[in-house]
């Protein structure tokens, strides 16, 4: 936690993998996920392993985000599937139809098997059917709820 209070920094702690406080409901405008939500459940770090927790986890981060509020969130991008109990690659299919009720995508970028970054990219039916070619690669998305 924070020692040093800062202007307009308020510090709050949540398992996102639980049942959130409804205090925290539409709690900021903005909120960033990066290389997270993909090793909840596995119990890698101590945590309950819980297949679905990725999702509870996914679904209290939008109970926090007020709408029109921006959400950043990168996971592995690639065919789906977990690696041991250390992760799990998401396919862009099932990321962009999981979040098609809730966010518009304003920007997607991602970063290749290789290590290129493709920042803006239109995002077309074979780039999501195909995981814009990545077996492991990262995708980076920009959001705003709806």
């Amino acid at each position: 936690p924070l020692t040093t209070p800062l202007p307009n920094v308020t510090f709050t702690q949540a398992d996102l993998s639980a049942p959130l406080n409804e205090k925290l409901y539409d709690y900021c405008d903005s909120l960033s996920c990066l290389h997270t939500i993909e090793h909840f459940g596995l119990g890698r770090y101590g945590d309950t392993v819980c297949p679905e927790a990725y999702k509870v986890g996914l679904e209290n981060l939008y109970k926090i985000l007020k709408r029109d509020g921006k959400f950043y969130f990168s996971v592995p991008m690639g065919p789906q599937r977990i690696e041991f109990n250390a992760h799990r690659v998401f396919a862009l299919k099932f990321l962009v139809q999981l979040f098609k009720d809730k966010y518009k995508v304003d920007t997607f970028s991602y970063v290749d098997d290789k290590g290129d970054l493709y920042e803006n990219i239109n995002l077309n039916d074979e780039l999501i059917e195909n995981n814009c070619g990545c077996h492991y690669g990262c995708g980076i998305f920009e959001m705003t709820k709806i």
